[in-house]
């Protein structure tokens, strides 16, 4: 009996060592499977900045983005969430400037790796069309990214409109607040933290910074954003002998 008693005590020692192995095995596995799938997403994300500038460059102009709700009129197929762009028979984008990634035209994926669709929008005269005028070298770039909603003083990360982005491109994040699900085409729950709030309500202005989680004082944040300067599109452009 005694030797019964002391191989539970052997066998409950074991086994409580082998539960604090495998939890100290288990949490770097899945942090590192959460690093793999942002560095994913960034590379996407740096693969769309790259269709975008593609698209310009065969085109004189940037993409509309895909519409998410069914309003405003446009030229067929004008559908939302269709992964192609909706314009207006006018040349401008439909409604908004603000809408998914049109994946579809761009010859590209439909979602990130959680499952959501890539946030996108434009400067309006970047992506106006004939008959309309395409833009040219004093088109004004309006849309600001900062590294707190409202962009208060010293957060800027782009210059200031006419010299701002002229587009933006977001993966809302493994949290998904806000983004519209690939799968169902409805968008996920709103976030509630300012900055993730920044990059979903409308104005050109967004917010991208460092990671937080819930428990931190800034908040939950781990929306990935990346930005076309207008620099950047100029260069391009007149390198390849689009502008002036």
């Amino acid at each position: 009996m005694r030797q019964s008693g002391f191989s539970l005590i052997e066998m409950a020692v074991a086994m409580f060592i082998l539960v604090l192995l495998l939890g100290s095995i288990l949490v770097p596995l899945g942090t590192q499977v959460e690093q793999r799938q942002i560095s994913e997403t960034q590379k996407t994300l740096e693969e769309i900045r790259g269709a975008l500038i593609g698209y310009a460059l065969t085109n004189g102009y940037l993409p509309c983005p895909d519409k998410t709700t069914a309003a405003g009129a446009g030229v067929a197929p004008n559908a939302p969430n269709d992964g192609i762009e909706d314009f207006t028979t006018a040349g401008a984008c439909v409604a908004t400037s603000e809408g998914n990634v049109p994946w579809a035209t761009l010859g590209l994926g439909a979602s990130d790796v959680w499952g959501n669709r890539f946030r996108y929008q434009v400067s309006a005269a970047y992506a106006q069309r004939a008959p309309g005028p395409t833009f040219t070298l004093s088109s004004s770039a309006t849309i600001n990214v900062c590294t707190a909603a409202g962009c208060p003083a010293g957060t800027r990360l782009t210059g200031a409109a006419p010299d701002g982005a002229v587009a933006v491109v977001i993966s809302l994040g493994k949290n998904g607040l806000g983004a519209i699900n690939a799968l169902t085409g409805v968008a996920n729950p709103a976030p509630v933290n300012a900055d993730e709030n920044e990059n979903l309500n409308g104005p050109a202005t967004f917010a991208s910074r460092t990671m937080t989680t819930a428990d931190s004082a800034a908040g939950e944040f781990d929306d990935i954003v990346v930005w076309l300067s207008k620099n950047t599109l100029f260069n391009r452009m007149v390198a390849a002998g689009k502008l002036p």
